[in-house]
């Protein structure tokens, strides 16, 4: 058969107009996909009691200075192969009577909650505190906490290239 240029194609054979069709249905899909996203994923970040965290950070601060006045400092090394954390606590003589049977540890992860890790490290020969990490830590950025009842010690550390830090208050 011979097409003329006045012979009319059928509607599909225009890519015109597949391009009109496929620009809005495209945005349906990705509209799709991104309430798909929004409704299935956790925003860790957010808090729900936001405001009583933010009148918590006064008591907080005076953990801060706690440590501070008392010039309290660690060394902590991780060795994340054996799951083993070491910390040495370095104490000015007579800032403290003695040397407190356990250390809490708080690992937070940067961006996500669920990754946190909390534990509990028991004293050993003089000012050593020794704790076990059950699970490896993803890489990346975490922030470290250690304490004890009426003060704290802070720092950071990139898991997988740093395995030695000296924690400070801030």
């Amino acid at each position: 058969m011979n097409m003329n240029s006045t012979d009319a194609l059928p509607w599909y054979r225009y890519p015109m107009v597949w391009m009109i069709i496929g620009i809005p249905f495209s945005a349906i899909v990705m509209g799709v996909i991104m309430i798909w996203l929004a409704i299935t994923t956790d925003d860790g970040l957010v808090a729900d009691d936001y405001y009583k965290q933010g009148m918590a950070i006064n008591r907080d601060l005076h953990r801060d200075t706690q440590a501070l006045e008392k010039n309290i400092s660690a060394a902590l090394e991780m060795n994340e192969s054996e799951g083993v954390i070491r910390v040495n606590l370095a104490l000015r003589k007579g800032s403290l009577e003695s040397y407190p049977d356990t250390l809490q540890l708080k690992l937070q992860y940067a961006t996500h909650d669920h990754n946190d890790v909390h534990l509990q490290l028991n004293h050993g020969q003089s000012d050593q505190y020794i704790g076990i990490i059950n699970q490896p830590l993803t890489q990346g950025k975490w922030y470290l906490e250690l304490s004890e009842g009426e003060w704290r010690l802070n720092g950071h550390i990139n898991a997988g290239t740093q395995v030695k830090l000296i924690l400070g208050p801030k």
